[in-house]
């Protein structure tokens, strides 16, 4: 088009000024700079229109320096209007204005009656197109549900789990970070080449309701609470099964064994109760895909409050608890998962010796005075144990009924592994290929343990 005259172009500044603002989600919101003006990559109508270049309104241009008008056709708001705007050709030849598409680069999600999962289509160019899942990742599927608002965690499905689309695809690839806000900052972005068909639809899973446990001893275990409508709140245990459990464990990235706990296992929480009637078949990803109750109906209290273990331990773990160094303590050992102590009836230093073996000692090891560590306040788990000790672990060890015994916590057993000041065999001769990890030392504050690596390493002329 040839250069209009100042008179013209003052008519299409003055004919063709945009009308008052008006209030839509604007994905091209993101180019907007700290002045307020847009700097962005949208180049269309929000009627499908591609833009005509500025440079054919120079004199436009001249009455706006600086504003970002120049040699292409981005729209621009010059004039501070908040949606970029752009001019753009008629069907009947005429010179028009309109706003521009500012769904460019909109996600949805399709093909099923959630809102946090489905197909994923994206808008271009005045049309919604899926993603091949070629090369779709949890990565990419997280800043979909980032960008929906549902939540920063989103599982990757591919083969079309919820149905074809129209067949359009605009995307190969996406190729984000994961922390990404919109898909639009991915800079990996792979326009399809034409090797997507019908069934190859990327699809997406968006994490449930924040979920957490509280009451644990540890992090992998503790009373189940769902966040909703602004708040936390604890689950009704009716019904509340080991299937309940899995998912829980699953949703929160815990492997291990998972376990379901009720009557309040964990404490009883002090808000609201959020969920009841649970019913998970356990192959779901999150909490809330599992058939419920209506949220905040239920007929429970808190002492009903659901708990779940996702324990990585498995049975016959022994630790040693309240010693002062981690080579003693009162002896606890893991069993359907849950810590118990063991009773101190027939223990002598054979007991003793395959308790440090199985944590991984050599050389001296004793049986401690009973209260020496303090009682325990769990269950008794093992009484009547009788070890030759050649045994690699108290597991081999003869025993009575798991849970079963006539003792008390006055007589906990307690062991100490440590090695006498004139033989060094322990310090020298490690045999850390039987040594649990993350067990014995979870019980000791980081300064006690500093001290005893020092005054190991010290031993040793390190």
């Amino acid at each position: 088009m040839s250069a209009l005259s100042l008179s013209v172009c003052l008519s299409f500044t003055h004919t063709l000024r945009p009308p008052p603002t008006i209030s839509l989600p604007l994905s091209c919101s993101e180019g907007f700079t700290e002045l307020g003006y847009y700097n962005g990559t949208v180049s269309q109508t929000d009627s499908g229109a591609p833009c005509l270049k500025w440079t054919e309104f120079p004199d436009y241009v001249m009455q706006y320096p600086g504003r970002g008008l120049g040699d292409h056709s981005y729209c621009r708001n010059p004039d501070r209007e908040s949606n970029p705007w752009c001019f753009f050709r008629q069907n009947s030849g005429a010179i028009g204005w309109a706003y521009c598409d500012c769904h460019q680069g909109a996600a949805r999600l399709v093909g099923t009656s959630s809102s946090g999962s489905g197909r994923v289509e994206v808008y271009l160019n005045g049309q919604w197109g899926a993603v091949c899942d070629s090369h779709w990742t949890d990565r990419d599927a997280s800043v979909i549900c980032r960008q929906l608002g549902l939540g920063d965690i989103g599982t990757a499905l591919q083969h079309s789990q919820f149905g074809s689309g129209s067949g359009l695809f605009h995307y190969e690839r996406l190729g984000c970070r994961g922390d990404e806000n919109t898909l639009s900052k991915c800079r990996s972005r792979t326009f399809v080449t034409g090797d997507c068909s019908h069934g190859n639809e990327a699809a997406v899973v968006c994490s449930g309701p924040p979920l957490r446990l509280v009451g644990g001893e540890e992090d992998f275990e503790g009373r189940v609470e769902v966040f909703h409508a602004g708040r936390w709140g604890s689950v009704c245990d009716d019904q509340w099964d080991d299937r309940d459990a899995e998912v829980v464990c699953r949703q929160l990235g815990f492997g291990g064994v998972a376990k379901a706990w009720s009557w309040a296992h964990f404490g009883q929480g002090s808000g609201p109760i959020l969920l009841d009637a649970v019913k998970c078949t356990g192959n779901e990803l999150f909490l809330d895909q599992c058939p419920h109750g209506d949220w905040e109906q239920h007929n429970c209290d808190h002492m009903e409050d659901a708990g779940v273990s996702c324990s990585p331990y498995t049975d016959g773990v022994v630790r040693l608890v309240g010693g002062d160094f981690p080579w003693e303590g009162r002896v606890e050992v893991f069993h359907n998962g849950d810590w118990g102590t063991v009773c101190d009836d027939h223990w002598t230093q054979q007991h003793a010796v395959v308790v440090c073996r199985q944590l991984g000692y050599r050389g001296h090891a004793e049986v401690v005075s009973d209260g020496t560590f303090g009682e325990g306040v769990g269950l008794i788990l093992l009484d009547d144990v009788h070890c030759e000790g050649s045994e690699t672990s108290l597991l081999d060890c003869q025993h009575g009924i798991w849970g079963r015994t006539d003792c008390s916590h006055s007589e906990d057993v307690g062991v100490r592994c440590r090695v006498p000041k004139n033989n060094s065999h322990r310090l020298q001769n490690p045999d850390y290929s039987r040594i649990q990890p993350s067990i014995h030392f979870t019980v000791f504050d980081k300064q006690i343990l500093l001290s005893w690596i020092v005054m190991t390493f010290s031993k040793i002329g390190v």
